[in-house]
């Protein structure tokens, strides 16, 4: 089979240089965390009060992965004259840089190194490398005006998911934050569908794994186009998924370079978005061949638990963060599998349809190794519309179905913080458009996300109370499933469990109008109709008047 090269999960091939590095890089692994100075006792030590309150809302304990590594063991690597990259205390080692060969030696003989695993090669570089990014999917120069004054072109993307019904009901991503793992993104910090980030604070931060004396937004951009799809908010040509949610901007990916040292990254920068309260991840990579022939990985290796980078989404999906991964580009070629980490069982894999609802033809499928379905879900890839420094246009590639699924998965979050992060996965298959019937080429289908909180009833549902319409301004029309013969008393809830409105009604009909105050802020309520011994409930969406 043909492998798959390094790729940004997007399509078409752009050709670069390769620096040239003076050093190698190690994984080195240590024996125990005995003597740290940290405790599970203390977790404000190590994690943000929002990442503690994220295992806490969750039940997950705090436990000894949560612990940074051994502070000792980092400054007796250091006396060697390696150069430490960055500590992994879900892996409990470093990854470091060498100069000569009698730093590795010193290294090896400490008494709490395991293991060493060469992970980057200074002189295993490509000469060329291709990248899978399709800038030519439609005409750049066209800026996508339309007579939308919403969405414009993007709407197929967002009405694909009924996503415009959450965000109609004010669902927009506010409160959830979400960490982007990419290769740069270049000019976020100027391009205009960016404005409404910057001028609102939501942009948080930014962290290079890779070169942490590097300008985040002068390398690839990548980022910057898997980033408008969820936070670009330009009216009347691009609205992404979640613009109202908050983004740490987060390099780990090398774009002139393949080689294992950027999984180490990429697990490095999930730490990162650990520490610092990020609900969701969203990565837009993959990872199967190197430039190192010796590194590569096998199909074999797809099993949901054999690569560093598996391994690290594994961990982070476990301390209640919704991994968020693209499935890859590789569906039209001999090597049609998907990549790591997006074999992980624990991530939410996502697939790319066209906009007749069909698997874009580029798009990788499964099984994994061990024979589980890939991808799991899928959202528009083919002609998706994202931002980038040459203005607003379609592009191909699971990079983007990826992350407009991050975006969605925000909002629905936004709809109910209570829902845990496996919940929140089992809510998006389960009322996705091949729930009954998934399969290795588009998962569990195309989630409605509409039908995910209930904002109108699903079919199956009809026998029960029906509330029309919704989502609503004012006025509700609500029918029962019988005729009332007591009072009836309506109630209305918020989300967090507040009762904000009461009436009786002597109606002996079984249907009625209910208006509720036009006041009302926007927002998801839970409408309780009691009837005798009948109690009935829907979920509705108030619009602003």
């Amino acid at each position: 089979m043909k492998p798959i090269t390094k790729y940004f999960l997007t399509i078409a091939a752009i050709t670069v240089s390769i620096a040239t590095f003076a050093q190698d890089k190690y994984f080195v692994q240590f024996t125990n965390k005995t003597g740290t100075p940290y405790s599970t006792d203390n977790p404000s030590a190590f994690l943000s009060e929002r990442s503690v309150n994220r295992r806490t809302k969750q039940g997950i304990a705090i436990t000894e992965t949560d612990l940074p590594v051994n502070p000792g063991y980092i400054q007796q690597i250091e006396a060697t004259g390696a150069i430490v990259d960055f500590p992994l205390k879900w892996f409990n080692g470093a990854v470091i840089t060498t100069t000569n060969v009698n730093q590795l030696t010193a290294i090896q003989n400490l008494s709490f190194i395991s293991n060493t695993t060469e992970i980057y090669k200074s002189s295993g570089k490509s000469i060329k490398q291709k990248f899978d990014i399709d800038n030519n999917a439609g005409n750049k120069k066209n800026r996508l005006i339309t007579n939308d004054l919403n969405y414009g072109n993007s709407s197929t993307q967002i009405k694909m998911l009924n996503g415009h019904l959450l965000h109609n009901s004010g669902l927009l991503g506010d409160g959830v934050r979400i960490a982007l793992l990419d290769a740069g993104f270049l000019d976020v910090n100027t391009i205009a569908a960016f404005d409404s980030l910057r001028i609102n604070n939501r942009i948080l931060g930014v962290k290079d794994f890779v070169n942490p004396k590097s300008n985040i937004y002068k390398k690839h951009h990548h980022g910057t186009m898997v980033l408008s799809t969820m936070g670009g908010y330009s009216q009347g040509h691009l609205i992404g998924t979640a613009p109202h949610a908050e983004y740490w901007l987060i390099r780990t990916e090398n774009a002139n370079v393949e080689q294992l040292y950027e999984e180490y990254c990429w697990a490095a920068g999930a730490e990162f978005a650990d520490s610092v309260g990020a609900d969701i991840i969203n990565s837009s990579l993959g990872y199967t061949t190197f430039d190192i022939e010796s590194q590569n990985h096998t199909y074999n290796d797809l099993d949901g638990a054999a690569t560093p980078i598996t391994q690290a989404a594994n961990t982070a999906a476990s301390k209640g963060m919704l991994v968020v991964v693209s499935a890859g580009n590789e569906g039209s070629n001999a090597w049609h599998y998907i990549s790591a980490p997006a074999d992980s069982p624990n991530v939410l894999t996502v697939g790319a349809v066209n906009s007749s609802k069909q698997r874009a033809y580029f798009s990788s499928f499964g099984p994994t190794s061990d024979g589980r379905i890939k991808p799991d879900v899928c959202a528009l890839g083919e002609n998706a519309v994202i931002a980038n420094t040459d203005g607003i246009y379609p592009a191909n590639g699971t990079s983007f179905s990826g992350p407009i699924i991050a975006g969605m998965a925000a909002c629905l979050w936004q709809s109910d913080p209570t829902l845990s992060c496996n919940e929140l996965i089992q809510l998006i298959k389960s009322n996705a458009s091949q729930a009954n019937s998934p399969n290795n080429s588009t998962g569990y289908g195309i989630p409605d996300f509409a039908a995910a909180i209930n904002i109108y009833p699903p079919p199956e549902k009809n026998s029960q109370m029906q509330i029309c319409p919704n989502p609503f301004s004012q006025s509700i029309n609500i029918t029962l499933p019988i005729v009332p013969d007591h009072p009836i008393e309506c109630r209305v809830y918020t989300m967090s469990g507040a009762e904000i409105y009461h009436r009786t009604e002597l109606s002996t009909h079984s249907t009625f109008e209910l208006q509720l105050p036009l006041q009302l802020a926007s927002g998801i309520y839970i409408i309780k109709v009691q009837t005798g011994a009948n109690t009935y409930y829907a979920k509705g969406i108030k619009l602003q008047p």
